[in-house]
């Protein structure tokens, strides 16, 4: 459960540094943050049977998560990802998307690859084999912006789709 935390952690950076660049300020940021340690969770649990729900908890969970969309690069390169594509409605190509990653990565990071896009693009292949995107609107949505060109301010939507599928009406008993 740590070691994925770790991973998918960088993931939800990438969407606190979408929020950041767009300046959708911290009630955006924090509603990603509270969903984003819920899909994390879930994945955990779906993928690795015997995880304990207390890991999340703790600092390998939400701590080391709080930590890293606040300052780890993860987020700092995508703040500058999301105010390059600026307020664009337009959706850019995905070799595209690729290139500006890599021109971010080689000017902020020394040439370093960022985690968070590696482990975006693993965790949706994986997501999308299973046919379980819907059940991760936010690393959908992360994925969606980071390589497919959708506009960066559909982060909201990968929030909203989250908090509406989890507030939907259930039967009664």
């Amino acid at each position: 459960g740590a070691e994925a935390c770790g991973a998918l952690k960088n993931i939800i950076a990438l969407g606190a540094g979408f929020v950041d660049g767009l300046n959708l300020g911290g009630n955006t940021k924090a509603a990603l943050l509270r969903i984003g340690l819920l899909e994390m969770t879930k994945f955990c649990t779906i993928f690795f049977g015997g995880v304990e729900k207390s890991t999340f908890m703790e600092s390998c969970g939400v701590a080391d998560l709080i930590t890293t969309c606040y300052g780890g690069r993860n987020r700092k390169c995508a703040d500058e990802f999301a105010k390059r594509r600026g307020g664009e409605l337009t959706y850019l190509d995905s070799e595209s998307c690729t290139k500006l990653w890599s021109e971010i990565e080689s000017e902020m990071l020394n040439g370093q690859k960022l985690q968070g896009t590696l482990a975006a693009q693993e965790v949706y292949s994986l997501l999308k084999a299973r046919n379980l995107l819907h059940q991760f609107p936010l690393m959908s949505a992360i994925y969606e912006i980071s390589f497919n060109g959708k506009p960066a301010n559909t982060i909201t939507d990968g929030i909203r789709t989250h908090i509406e599928s989890a507030t939907m009406p259930r039967s009664k008993l």
